[in-house]
């Protein structure tokens, strides 16, 4: 069965908590949703430019579940006029595994999609460029050494990076960095892995971003001395390239982690600002509560293990910030998919000009959101310009859900 997505235009106004040290509020511009109940449309999103694609792991439009992602541009320079200009398969075959479609990522005009390749069944990421109508890849992407899933997947410029975590023990877990030929992108393994020798079981891989010369990576379930809190790790590009196989040069820990917070189930990097999520992270008395942690880099250059130099929060018990993270510049959107019952927020900070400590936060929901639709499970921000998912709208049940996508623009 074809699928495709319909486009609701609201007009509505986000939900928004203006603060002095923000001094602006966001509009929702579109809202896109799925067609066929249960395909996981929003599991996963990604935006750059005028641009937007959406993973849809579970549809059916050339077997069942095999899975597939949708592409949108916005017409005249207008997030309210979004159109699909592509659909994304792989044209080496589909699996009975299915998940092509989780997760995604942009930049530019190039994206890159999780998948698993047809012949060997093992994790693969598939490179589209500037895709338009229904396309087959440019290049697939493999691994020499692991026959894990990918958990996660990010690309700046010519770099990709994704993740295979282990998942509390198993075989493997790494990082494998993938590096555009002068040619262009065509089919390759890794030019280079990057692992951690301090894992024990936790889960590195589940989340990886990249900006520039700097890939950082998640492993919410490393211990801290014995302690599971979770932890961070940011790899520079050594001066000869990625090559070869790296060891991180920071490892970043929360100062007042506790047990089980989860911190690293998200990253994000821009510059040299990398900011970590830990959904799980009690907050005073309040339990799942969630924080985002925020590191720079010092004048003097990185340490080996290095503290935050701001916590950000803001939801309530139970509501899981951190969950999702994008940053952008100086501006951070969070997820807090389980606020409100799981009807979900996101929140939108700005670093004010004494530093990150003193941000506060604008919120942001779905105008059409209600319990258990869990916005804001998957972020992505470019410039001033926000993506948020609802992968269980309308009803609140994931695998009978059509899922929803929301854009919003920030109001000077």
């Amino acid at each position: 069965m074809k699928l495709s997505c319909r486009l609701v235009v609201t007009g509505a106004v986000a939900l928004a908590l203006a603060s002095s040290a923000f001094g602006q509020t966001y509009t929702q511009l579109a809202e896109l949703t799925g067609t066929q109940s249960g395909d996981g449309f929003g599991d996963s999103i990604a935006i750059s430019g005028n641009t937007m694609v959406v993973g849809v792991p579970l549809a059916s439009d050339v077997c069942e579940n095999c899975g597939a992602a949708y592409v949108y541009a916005m017409v005249n320079g207008d997030w309210a006029n979004l159109v699909q200009v592509a659909t994304l398969r792989q044209s080496s075959g589909q699996t009975m595994l299915g998940g092509f479609g989780y997760p995604v990522a942009i930049s530019q005009g190039t994206i890159v999609v999780g998948g698993y390749d047809a012949q060997t069944e093992q994790s693969a990421a598939y490179v589209y460029v500037n895709p338009s109508g229904n396309v087959a890849q440019t290049a697939e992407l493999t691994t020499s050494d692991t026959d894990g899933g990918i958990n996660s997947i990010a690309i700046d410029g010519g770099t990709i990076v994704f993740g295979i975590a282990d998942f509390h023990g198993a075989p493997y877990a790494a990082a494998f960095v993938y590096v555009e030929p002068q040619t262009g992108w065509a089919d390759m393994t890794q030019t280079a892995e990057l692992v951690s020798k301090d894992l024990d079981g936790g889960d590195f891989g589940v989340s990886v971003a990249v900006s520039g010369r700097n890939i950082a990576v998640g492993a919410p379930a490393v211990k801290i001395g014995s302690v599971r809190q979770g932890a961070a790790y940011l790899f520079e590009e050594p001066g000869a390239g990625w090559r070869g196989i790296w060891s991180p040069t920071v490892k970043f820990e929360a100062s007042n982690g506790t047990r089980n917070a989860g911190f690293g189930t998200s990253v994000s990097v821009s510059g040299d600002t990398v900011a970590v999520g830990a959904p799980d992270e009690a907050v005073g008395s309040f339990d799942n509560e969630g924080a985002i942690y925020i590191f720079t880099r010092p004048s003097s250059g990185w340490s080996r293990t290095m503290t935050e130099i701001a916590e950000l929060t803001g939801a309530k018990a139970g509501s899981l910030l951190g969950y999702s993270v994008a940053l952008s510049g100086k501006t951070l959107l969070a997820g807090a998919p389980y606020e409100d019952i799981g009807a979900g927020l996101a929140d939108v900070f700005r670093e004010p000009s004494d530093g990150w400590q003193g941000s506060q936060a604008i919120l942001i929901s779905a105008s059409d959101g209600s319990e258990g639709n869990y916005f804001g499970r998957c972020v992505s921000i470019d410039g001033g310009v926000l993506a948020a998912s609802a992968p269980a709208w309308p009803n609140g049940i994931p695998l009978e859900a059509d899922g929803a996508v929301y854009v919003f623009g920030k109001n000077q």
